[in-house]
């Protein structure tokens, strides 16, 4: 999945043409000659650049995997009410145009039938992304084309639109044709293979119809109950994911970019107590792979709270100064996985789905296989960071040699004897009532979503877990509590009045960051942590 190659032309279709020049065919004097249109470019350049941009350079996820427990950072502001507008910019300008670009191009010919199926259900991960995390949008008026476009276009239910990104995952997995010609190495996800698009496509599916669970059980049942295995992702070489790439600092590794800029890893950013904790309390192999020991000696293996910047100097004492873990160095190469979508949180989905009978299946064989799928997957992740680890460990400890880097590496190896101790482990049976046994699954896949913050979010908002040890003494205006949604953009208001004021008006007339969306209706999300933040009276 190298993307090397193709990196370099992405400008192309990002740079407006310039064209100055005398004419005497006056009739094309009213046509923009600065515009880059659609009949410029390809569906595979458009393509490969919602795929680049879309996955490796992310969006920015706010506080999306602190809220979940992945993450927590002592230097920022997670309860301050800010606005993160860059994923509904991109997906408005970026990744839902062009790939509506390439439907538009593409429907009338049959020969084409697989570009236009797998834009459809890219644009269906784009905007499920952009629905899950501000609730109403702009969808059917949308990304049309010019001749047809909406200055201000309605926002559409999420309901209404969930009921359309099932309808285009099932008709685009359908009209995907293995005897048709498909996008080849312009698709650096997949390479154009159809059937590990149509299994992308049902997984995406069954993704989002578990998000119904809690606000329609019966419509998250019917977009289950007729998938098989064998329509799903659950292989690790169907797995759907990019790697960042060395040859450009901006299609790096932010983390490895970071260290480039500042000489040092990120000192404030941290693993979260609940990621942290579901991996130490089960003697789970894949610790040293996602985490370090903490700087300051005698804490081992220590997890932060959610702690905003506005809190008590005792608890800031109690977690600063060294004393809690940060990410391993595995996460600071600059060629990284960016996960989209994995067979193991497909195993965690189909365990659940099982448990509360939407769709037949063994409950426990599926959550072993999760786990199983998790283990195969943190291997790969430290092989893969292998080779570039000596240069970024000497980077981060100068005075280090070859002797305490071949030292680290051989500690971060997960050891045989210890994944086999762990599968035999009660870690990796359900046991208890339901509710119990769903606390296991989703905390097994916080585990395997440790690069994708927004479907961490995404389901500690559906469920309630894992359970995320929060400040209860925030003085910031959200006082400790989790945003449930973002904020629609400021301009909005400005630029779409009547069709803004009608989406907020359906969220008690405000646009609050504490307001559920759709889907949003456990009563008992979140669920508490046990423990309560630490305090110190001074610092360490």
């Amino acid at each position: 999945m190298n993307i090397q190659h193709i990196l370099k032309y992405l400008t192309v279709i990002m740079i407006p043409l310039v064209i100055l020049s005398c004419t005497k065919r006056f009739e094309d004097t009213n046509k923009p000659p600065y515009l880059l249109t659609e009949d410029h470019v390809t569906p595979e350049l458009l393509l490969t650049s919602v795929e680049v941009n879309a996955i490796v350079e992310g969006k920015d996820a706010g506080h999306a995997a602190d809220y979940c427990g992945m993450n927590t950072q002592d230097d920022n502001a997670p309860f301050n009410d800010l606005y993160y507008n860059d994923i509904w910019n991109r997906t408005y300008t970026a990744f839902a145009n062009n790939l509506s670009a390439i439907i538009r191009k593409t429907q009338a010919d049959a020969d084409l039938v697989n570009k236009k199926a797998i834009a459809r259900i890219l644009k269906a991960w784009v905007f499920a992304q952009a629905t899950d995390t501000y609730g109403d949008i702009p969808y059917f008026e949308s990304n049309l084309s010019p001749d047809d476009a909406v200055s201000a276009p309605q926002y559409d239910t999420q309901e209404s639109i969930y009921n359309d990104l099932f309808k285009e995952l099932k008709e685009a997995a359908a009209e995907l044709d293995a005897g048709k010609a498909s996008y080849g190495d312009a698709d650096v996800m997949y390479k154009g293979d159809v059937e590990k698009w149509r299994k992308f496509a049902n997984s995406l599916k069954l993704r989002l119809a578990l998000r119904l669970r809690y606000v329609d059980a019966a419509a998250a049942s019917a977009n289950i109950s007729d998938l098989q295995d064998d329509d799903l992702i659950t292989s690790r070489d169907d797995d759907a994911y990019l790697f960042t790439s060395n040859q450009f600092p901006e299609q790096r590794n932010g983390s490895y970019n970071y260290l480039i800029e500042q000489g040092r890893l990120n000192p404030s950013h941290h693993i979260g107590k609940t990621f942290l904790d579901i991996l130490k309390n089960n003697n789970d192999p894949r610790l040293g792979i996602y985490a370090d020991t903490a700087l300051l000696g005698g804490f081992g293996y220590r997890g932060a709270p959610l702690l905003g910047g506005n809190v008590p100097v005792q608890e800031k004492y109690a977690y600063g100064n060294g004393s809690v873990s940060n990410r391993s160095a595995l996460w600071f190469v600059p060629e990284i996985e960016m996960d989209v979508l994995k067979s193991s949180e497909v195993y965690f989905a189909l365990a659940e789905a099982a448990l509360f009978n939407i769709r037949a299946g063994n409950a426990d064989e599926y959550f072993k296989k999760g786990i199983e799928a998790g283990i195969r997957e943190a291997q790969d992740f430290y092989d893969n960071a292998l080779p570039q680890l000596p240069d970024v460990l000497k980077m981060i400890n100068p005075t280090w040699g070859d002797a305490e880097v071949n030292n680290y590496l051989e500690y971060k190896s997960m050891k045989q004897a210890d994944i086999d101790n762990f599968l035999a482990s009660a870690a990796t049976v359900l046991s208890g009532s339901d509710e119990e046994k769903l606390e296991q699954i989703m905390n097994q896949k916080l585990i395997v979503l440790p690069a994708d913050g927004l479907e961490g979010w995404a389901e500690w908002r559906r469920t309630g877990y894992p359970r995320v040890l929060t400040t209860k003494n925030d003085a910031s205006l959200l006082q400790g509590v989790a945003m449930r949604r973002f904020h629609y953009p400021q301009n909005e208001e400005l630029i779409n009045k009547t069709n803004f004021t009608a989406a907020i008006g359906r969220m008690d007339g405000e646009d609050d960051v504490l307001n559920k969306v759709w889907w949003d209706a456990n009563p008992a999300s979140p669920h508490e942590h046990p423990d309560t933040v630490e305090t110190r009276t001074s610092p360490w």
